[in-house]
């Protein structure tokens, strides 16, 4: 009977210690990379990467995805906003990620990786690792470390030798790479410039090109392993897995340059009616110039009261805040009302100039809400007596 107990501890022993042990990949192992097209919603609009890791002799079918976060995260939205929200690398099979982005009519594009039988291994335990409950959550950046500079990283550190992405510097900003994806979505454009920071217009470096997962797999397509075993392509061969089914089409009228053009008709008429009638529409311009100043209240939050590194040392917060609020405070005061006016025209006046000059990309939608505000600044400055 002891003999009996002991036999099964030792089994028991055994089976925890060896779950703990890496899997020791077979040759028939595979490590694929998918890049996935752009999807309709925002957060999937600059396309997505995962690896994926198939040993049949193993039974082995294990997708890694980056680009995950809990829902359930106490204070979620708050945390999203100040840029505290950790991600999380999940875990998934092959068959039920390519399901989900057949049903979203997204592309998959599949690229094996041309890996030595130790460096499928390494990289695998790195995985594994990276998996754990306790590791698996990181905080995100956008331009930093995403889901795709993660996997980037993994194969760097996975591969015996250095990677040469053979990449020619095009000597474009972070921001800039991001403006092939919105020429069909103005509105999104304007928001990510208006949101995005001086920082975000900083040089990227052809390494940095690859946040986006598109970039990452023309480099990986193109990148060459040089290692004492030799010289060798990284990928050894590319697969499309799900066509592309989207189509983005842009349409003029939406676009925001159109219809804040619009908007200043409809502003000038206003004033026209107003000068004519003498009357004022007030609460007009109190919701205008309220709506102008919490806009640039909350970039100046989200540069100094986030981690987003995006958004810092944002100038658009120049001309939405300082002649909006100089000019709410006009509009309750009764001493130095003109001189307050006349501020605000100048600071608009002077920061529209600025905009054709600074480092921080701008819009022409950007201006055209300037011309907005000093119109109906110059019309009650006519009506201060």
């Amino acid at each position: 009977m002891r003999r009996t107990v002991f036999f099964l501890l030792f089994i028991l022993l055994s089976a925890i210690s060896l779950k703990g042990e890496p899997v020791k990949l077979s040759h028939d192992a595979r490590v694929i990379m998918f890049t996935c097209s752009p999807g309709q919603e925002l957060y999937a609009g600059f396309g997505h990467s995962a690896l994926w890791v198939s040993d049949p002799v193993n039974g082995i079918d294990r997708l890694y995805n980056y680009g995950t976060f809990d829902f359930n995260t106490p204070n979620f939205y708050v945390k999203f906003i100040r840029g505290k929200l950790n991600y999380m690398l999940s875990v998934t099979n092959v068959n039920r990620f390519i399901r989900e982005y057949d049903y979203r009519k997204i592309g998959v594009e599949g690229q094996t990786l041309n890996l030595l039988p130790h460096e499928k291994q390494k990289l695998f335990n790195l995985l594994e690792e990276n998996a754990k409950p306790e590791n698996r959550n990181y905080q995100y950046d956008f331009f930093m470390d995403n889901c795709a500079t993660r996997i980037r990283d993994i194969v760097v550190d996975a591969v015996d030798g250095e990677i040469d992405f053979n990449t020619p510097d095009h000597n474009v900003s972070f921001r800039e790479l991001l403006f092939p994806y919105l020429t069909h979505t103005p509105w999104t454009k304007m928001g990510i410039n208006l949101i995005l920071g001086l920082s975000s217009d900083a040089k990227a470096s052809p390494y940095d090109y690859m946040y986006l997962p598109e970039h990452m797999e023309h480099q990986f397509g193109r990148a060459t392993i040089d290692s004492k075993n030799g010289g060798r392509e990284l990928v050894s061969s590319e697969k499309r897995y799900l066509k592309n089914k989207l189509e983005f089409k842009y349409n003029i009228l939406y676009d925001p340059a159109v219809i804040f053009t619009l908007f200043i008709l409809i502003m000038l008429l206003v004033s026209l009616w107003e000068n004519r009638k003498n009357v004022y529409f007030k609460a007009l311009d109190v919701t205008l110039n309220s709506i102008s100043v919490f806009a640039g209240l909350f970039l100046f939050f989200m540069w100094v009261g986030t981690d987003h590194s995006a958004t810092n040392y944002n100038l658009n917060i120049l001309w939405l805040l300082p002649a909006q609020a100089l000019f709410l405070f006009a509009l309750k005061s009764k001493k130095y009302k003109k001189r307050m006016v006349e501020i605000s025209m100048s600071i608009l006046f002077v920061t529209a100039i600025a905009m054709q000059f600074w480092p921080q990309e701008t819009e022409l939608s950007f201006l055209l809400l300037i011309v907005v505000f000093f119109i109906r600044y110059l019309f009650y400055y006519k009506r201060i007596e």
